[in-house]
């Protein structure tokens, strides 16, 4: 037996949440009802071109190749936290612009690593900005990170490479995500 879709069910089946609009409010309000579904769509700002000079120029200022600027800006959900993470970066600690660059774009929380690079560097005393930078870029919360290995070095007198070990090997434990099924005595 053949089966015969009609237009109607079949432009229906393609936009339930219209279906659900006309249904609920009456066709007189389907566009209401558009507006309603369409409006965390649009409350998302998009990124405003001038990011992307901000972050452009800044770079080039740092002294990055305009190919890899180019990249690096174009590539960024927030271009100008990239680049104030490479200046934040390279303004305290003793690595190439390329290699905060490096950090710092492939970072979900760019502004977080710079913080974390200065924080410890501002505290302690440091002979390795490289490996500063590439712990801090691993850590999966910077701020936490910095707070932990400056906590350390100071109060339990751990050399930095230790404290920076230390720190970037304890992780990440969340307590209390879920419920646990042990009964209770």
């Amino acid at each position: 037996s053949v089966m015969v879709h009609s237009r109607v069910f079949s432009a229906r089946s393609q936009w339930p949440a219209l279906q659900f609009f006309v249904g609920c409010v009456g066709r007189g309000s389907v566009i209401a009802g558009l507006l309603a579904v369409s409006l965390p769509f649009v409350a998302q700002r998009p990124a405003v071109a001038n990011e992307f000079a901000n972050c452009a120029s800044a770079l080039v200022d740092a002294g990055i190749e305009p190919s890899l600027v180019a990249s690096a800006c174009g590539d960024a959900l927030r271009p100008e936290q990239v680049s104030a993470c490479v200046e934040g970066v390279i303004d305290v600690a003793d690595v190439s612009a390329l290699e905060a660059l490096s950090a710092c774009s492939r970072d979900r929380r760019p502004k977080e690593v710079a913080t974390c690079v200065a924080d410890i560097h501002n505290a302690l005393t440091v002979d390795s900005s490289s490996e500063v930078l590439e712990k801090c870029h691993l850590s999966v919360l910077p701020e936490r990170y910095s707070a932990c290995v400056v906590g350390l070095a100071d109060g339990a007198g751990l050399a930095l490479d230790e404290s920076l070990d230390q720190c970037i090997n304890a992780g990440y434990r969340p307590a209390d995500v879920a419920p646990s099924f042990v009964p209770a005595l």
